[in-house]
């Protein structure tokens, strides 16, 4: 165990010894505090890693109190509010006071436990991620010395650097690992093909030994924007977020302990024996109706393109409500859940889209504050130009084909052929060589691909120069 600090603030004494007992036998170092003004003292003493506070406590500040008093001394502090007293306005208030989590009394301890475990981790990713973040600060700051003072070595310390910033951008999302590098290789080989090509559009076109390692150096450095997107939606396998999946069905299975209840009451009441098995099977019952509600949001969140008929059904999820801990009657998917289950195609929404497709902007803000040599000074245009389409219907500029690039209209061609073939990401299957070569000419007749480079890619047989790395 970790040793992160944990306070719960809390007036009730014997409530708060229970949480500090069981939270120290888990493991856990953990204090109290039996007031907002206490609880105070110790964050301005020490650092706690997650607080856990009562929302209502007599005779002093109250629980949202506290937690804007943290956000503004400690703000790496994870606060958790508990209460008896849930109501929607509260929660709202928490969240916006920097609350990370709403807990409700009463509640059992591996509840608070896992809200505990949830905050520890999302915690402890930020920590990482601050020193890594530091880190990588600091090797720039190391490299750029090393540009100043050893001016003999600077074509070294290029090929240090952009190694290291793929090892980054592979770092930030796993699950395409290796692509970068595919790229680079595709790309450098589609350039030398043009080069012993002597006909057709590019054939008086010759790249230089400084062009082909510029294109490469771009290849490799295309997707680094990707650092300025938020993990979770650079590597979203599915519609909706795992917790946010799983709160839905935790509210389906509440609503059927509701409806059983109900029923059971009504059958006492007509005289029917207090029986535990009738019960059981009348959940059971309830199970079953709701299995195919079940099946049709496990569906819908499927990246896949929505059939029509499942859209249609989509009504009847709205409609579904359960009661909260106070009584009150909520929805079980709320309207940011159905929104995300209502996307057509893929497991991203459109601004999610937009904020995927800011990676090209950032990568060309990035690599523009590099101060290249002039054999470079191409790279972060090049980059910047690989998501652009001849017809003018790519991004980020809309560029037409007389605007873009040779060298982008290559690594283009490229970049989709291993988008399609690669089968380390989680949001999609991968597609087979055939099927991707057909992708890339139906894209080519659309106007979107350039069709003098993909026949180079197809005659010279480009596309096999990666095939062993994406088999094995």
């Amino acid at each position: 165990m970790e040793p992160y600090r944990v306070l719960i603030v809390d007036d009730e004494q014997d409530f708060r010894s229970l949480l500090l007992e069981a939270l120290e036998s888990m493991g856990y170092t953990v204090e109290g505090a039996e007031s907002a003004e206490r609880a105070l003292e110790l964050v301005r003493q020490k650092h706690f890693a997650v607080i856990f506070t009562d929302l209502n406590m007599p005779g002093g500040q109250s629980g949202l109190d506290l937690l804007k008093a943290i956000q503004e001394y400690d703000p790496k502090a994870f606060t958790i509010l508990m209460t008896g007293y849930a109501t929607t306005e509260a929660a709202v208030q928490a969240l916006k006071r920097g609350a990370y989590d709403f807990i409700q009394k009463p509640f059992k301890l591996v509840e608070l436990e896992a809200s505990l475990v949830r905050a520890l981790g999302h915690y402890r990713t930020l920590r990482e991620n601050e020193a890594y973040q530091s880190r990588l600060e600091e090797m720039v700051m190391e490299r750029t010395q090393e540009i100043l003072g050893l001016k003999e070595d600077i074509e070294k310390l290029f090929e240090g650097f952009v190694k290291a910033s793929v090892t980054a951008i592979e770092a930030r999302d796993p699950s395409t690992s290796g692509h970068s590098s595919r790229v680079a290789d595709l790309t450098v080989g589609l350039a030398e093909v043009v080069n012993r090509t002597p006909a057709g559009p590019y054939g008086d076109l010759r790249f230089s030994d400084q062009q082909i390692k510029e294109i490469r150096y771009a290849s490799l450095l295309h997707d680094f924007g990707k650092v300025g997107v938020r993990e979770q939606v650079l590597v979203k396998a599915k519609k909706l977020e795992p917790e946010r999946l799983e709160r839905i069905l935790q509210r389906l299975y509440q609503r059927d302990l509701e409806l059983a209840v109900s029923m059971m009451e009504q059958a006492w009441d007509e005289g029917a024996a207090q029986e535990t098995a009738s019960f059981q099977r009348l959940l059971q019952e309830r199970h079953q109706q709701s299995k195919h509600l079940v099946e049709l949001i496990l569906r819908c969140n499927e990246p896949q393109v929505l059939p029509r008929e499942i859209a249609d059904r989509m009504d009847e999820l709205e409609l579904l409500d359960f009661a909260h801990f106070g009584g009150e009657r909520g929805r079980i998917l709320e309207t940011e859940d159905v929104a995300a289950l209502r996307i057509p195609k893929g497991s991203l929404s459109a601004e999610e889209r937009d904020e995927i497709n800011s990676h090209v902007t950032h990568t060309f803000r990035f690599l523009s504050q590099i101060p290249w040599t002039t054999g470079l000074a191409d790279l972060p245009a090049i980059a910047y130009a690989h998501h652009e389409r001849l017809n003018g219907k790519g991004y980020p500029q809309g560029l037409t084909s007389n605007q873009i690039p040779v060298q982008s209209k290559l690594m283009a061609v490229s970049d989709v052929y291993d988008a399609l073939v690669a089968a380390d990401r989680p949001y999609k299957a991968a597609v087979t060589v055939a099927k991707s070569l057909q992708i890339l000419e139906d894209e080519t007749k659309a106007g979107l691909l350039d069709a003098e480079v993909f026949r180079l890619f197809l005659d010279a047989r480009v596309f096999e120069l990666t095939l062993h790395r994406i088999q094995g």
